[in-house]
């Protein structure tokens, strides 16, 4: 079956049966029956019912191979265990396309994951094709095709519109069809995939890149089964010009039990989810309203290059509302341009350059309202404008709202997001109608213009030419983790600058024979061992060693204290270190996410960089250019950045040394951590002072 023709009978069909259709209007199993004729289905329907000639009025059949005539889609609705005799029959009668809408499968684990796989080598040896189980159906708006059980299909009418919705969650179609009617909102497709056995996120979606009656695709994401596919499909649609805007749910907890390094705690949160889709051009929001709200912000526009955003507003409180929710996010508030100031003078009309151009309700009026947005629409000194509108929004839409639409017509190429202050669904209309960005709270305002700026075209992960030897290095060590040598000699391979060191046996008698003079003093002593991941926990560690004396104390402590704490730890020795200062530290990790793959994290250094999470996550590998911008995202590195003429860090050689660390998505390493990266002055480079490594596969107990 070619795209096309899967493509019409999943949203077009000709002809559906529904197998275990009732004729009881009560029933959950009717309803598809009734929304398909209610919404103005126009092919042929057949109910499948073994117990009635009829269902609402219309000829009921015992079976879908009694039909005698082609059959474009199948909506079974039968109990779990009347499923697997259901797909038969129609794999039989040659339908191409069944939605499952019955539960009982994988979603139930064991003998459920059995039952869904047999339903899928049953289809793919007939020729035709899932959507479910568990699926609760499709909506095709634009052709009155509700094939649905969604109860808020039983709305009169439905608005159609021009983005699509593909849901991992049966239910959300309902609200979000909901919420969109009540906004003036329309939709074209909504696909709920339920257990995607079969037909999934990627392959519906492009399905509507192809879709003239798409402009934008949306996902409703719990999480994603086929990171591969997502990806292709995502990258495409950019292509395309059609955005793919994200609101995912859940946090995995996946990478938080027994992760031997901070990393895996931090991006077991949902970070590398987030990274991954920032990485293949998806636009994620945070906010269930900025999901609705945000297709006309970013419908047929690119990523954009600045973060500088100016507010307008007939209330100074409601200007201060939004001002107030965008500073949680890296947005520039820039006040308006001398030349905007100056042109508006010469009309008769004064604002102050200021951070929040408030109008009061004096400039409530259609001529001052909209030359002054006109004005900084047209500024290049921004890259977004927030006109905000008071209580005249909802009584007079023709004071500030309608002058808004105008100048949107006049000027669409600058963005523009609206935050209306009260309860006004007319002016919502009217601007929704006029595909003008129109939010409700000031929350989801600053949360889909964040996401615009987040938006960026998808990144390329191109094959590097990684230093020889490495896989050997991973082949011959021993065991599933490395000690700190053992992964620093791979991350100096890789172009990491390590910190010199010295390594002393596990043996007292034997260093208290070592003449240990000659060593760079004060140093550090730290436990080697690949049983301990935490060594300060163990009391594996010592600093400030001003002598020889001090250090062979500080070994014999250390010694004692790790035989005590961790008595089966393979004790490889004691790495001995010259205690080096910097002006910052960082942690710099990397991880394999049981969904999307490889990532490269960093953060702050120290004992707290997972309570605070002020980090940044890539998919990995990056380059250089990359982990520029990983840097310029973690708040804690303002200091080394020249905040308040503080003293500038090496931030390049830190960059330079993410990218070399990040190489590691190319060999088989599952986790891997350098805390810390000591940041020294500007000119000065870095210095990594302690490594861990886990191989892939099988992870030792650490």
């Amino acid at each position: 079956m070619t795209s096309a023709n899967l493509s019409d009978a999943l949203f077009r069909p000709g002809s559906i049966a529904l197998v275990g259709a009732s004729g009881d209007e009560n029933k959950h199993a009717s309803l598809p029956h009734q929304y398909l004729r209610r919404h103005g289905y126009g092919g042929e329907i057949f109910p499948i019912n073994a117990n009635r000639d009829s269902v609402f009025g219309e000829r009921a059949y015992k079976s879908i191979d009694q039909i005698g005539k082609p059959v474009d889609h199948a909506f079974i609705m039968l109990p779990t265990q009347g499923v697997v005799d259901a797909v038969t029959d129609c794999c039989r009668a040659g339908v191409r396309c069944a939605t499952i809408l019955s539960n009982g499968f994988a979603e139930s684990g064991g003998s459920g994951r059995d039952r869904q796989r047999e339903l899928v080598d049953m289809a793919r040896d007939g020729g035709m094709r899932l959507l479910g189980p568990n699926s609760l159906g499709i909506i095709n708006l634009p052709d009155r095709i509700a094939l649905s059980a969604n109860e808020i299909l039983s709305l009169p009418e439905l608005k159609a519109g021009r983005y699509s919705l593909i849901s991992q969650s049966g239910s959300l179609i309902g609200a979000v069809l909901s919420r969109g009617q009540e906004r003036g909102l329309g939709f074209a497709k909504m696909v709920s995939v339920g257990n995607e056995a079969d037909l999934g996120v990627a392959e519906i979606g492009e399905m509507l890149i192809d879709d003239p009656a798409t402009d934008a695709i949306m996902l409703f994401l719990e999480t994603v089964r086929n990171p591969a596919g997502l990806a292709s499909m995502a990258r495409r649609a950019f292509g395309a010009g059609k955005p793919v805007i994200a609101f995912r749910v859940g946090r995995s907890e996946v990478g938080e039990k027994l992760a031997a390094s901070h990393t895996g705690a931090i991006i077991g949160n949902g970070a590398a989810m987030d990274a991954f889709l920032r990485d293949i051009g998806v636009i994620r929001v945070e906010t269930l309203d900025a999901f609705l709200e945000i297709g006309p912000l970013v419908k047929g526009r690119q990523p954009p290059s600045g973060r500088r955003v100016t507010v307008m507003s007939t209330t100074g409180g409601g200007g201060t509302l939004v001002i107030d929710a965008m500073s949680r996010h890296d947005v520039e508030i820039v006040s308006p341009s001398e030349s905007a100031v100056r042109n508006l003078a010469e009309q008769g009309i004064t604002i102050s350059r200021t951070p929040l151009v408030d109008l009061t309700l004096a400039g409530t009026n259609p001529r001052t309202y909209g030359a002054v947005l006109r004005e900084l629409m047209a500024s290049p000194d921004c890259d977004l404008v927030v006109p905000i509108v008071g209580s005249s929004s909802q009584f007079r839409p023709d004071r500030a709202v309608f002058p808004i639409t105008c100048a949107v017509k006049h000027d669409p190429a600058k963005p523009v997001a609206v935050f209306l202050t009260p309860h006004a669904e007319a002016s919502l209309s009217m601007l929704s109608e006029a595909e003008v960005a129109a939010f409700r709270t000031p929350e989801s305002c600053a949360d889909a213009i964040r996401a615009y700026f987040d938006w960026r075209a998808p990144r390329t992960i191109l094959p590097a030419g990684v230093p020889n030897g490495i896989a050997q290095m991973l082949a011959t060590a021993q065991g599933g983790s490395l000690d700190a040598k053992a992964a620093g000699e791979i991350f100096a391979r890789l172009g990491v600058p390590m910190a010199s060191e010295r390594i002393l046996p596990a043996d007292m008698s034997a260093i208290d024979q070592m003449p240990l003079a000659d060593m760079t003093y004060p140093a550090v002593a730290k436990i080697l061992s690949q049983d301990i991941a935490h060594k300060t926990e163990v009391g594996g560690v010592v600093v400030g060693c001003a002598d020889e004396a001090a250090l062979k104390a500080a070994c014999r402590l250390i010694l004692a204290s790790v035989r005590k704490a961790a008595p089966d730890a393979r004790l490889s020795g004691i790495q001995v270190q010259p205690m080096l200062r910097g002006i910052g530290e960082a942690l710099l990790g990397y991880g394999l996410d049981p969904t999307v793959g490889p990532v490269v994290t960093l953060g702050v250094g120290g004992v707290l960089t997972e309570i605070y999470r002020d980090v940044s996550v890539r998919i990995a590998p990056v380059d250089v250019d990359e982990a520029r911008r990983m840097i310029a995202e973690v708040r804690g590195f303002a200091p080394l950045r020249g905040y308040r003429g503080m003293e500038l860090g090496d931030l390049e050689a830190l960059a330079s040394a993410i990218a070399a660390f990040s190489q590691l998505a190319f060999f088989d390493v599952e986790e891997a951590e350098i805390n810390p990266v000591l940041i020294c002055r500007q000119g000065d480079g870095v210095v990594a002072l302690d490594a861990l490594l886990i191989k892939g596969g099988r992870r030792d107990e650490v």
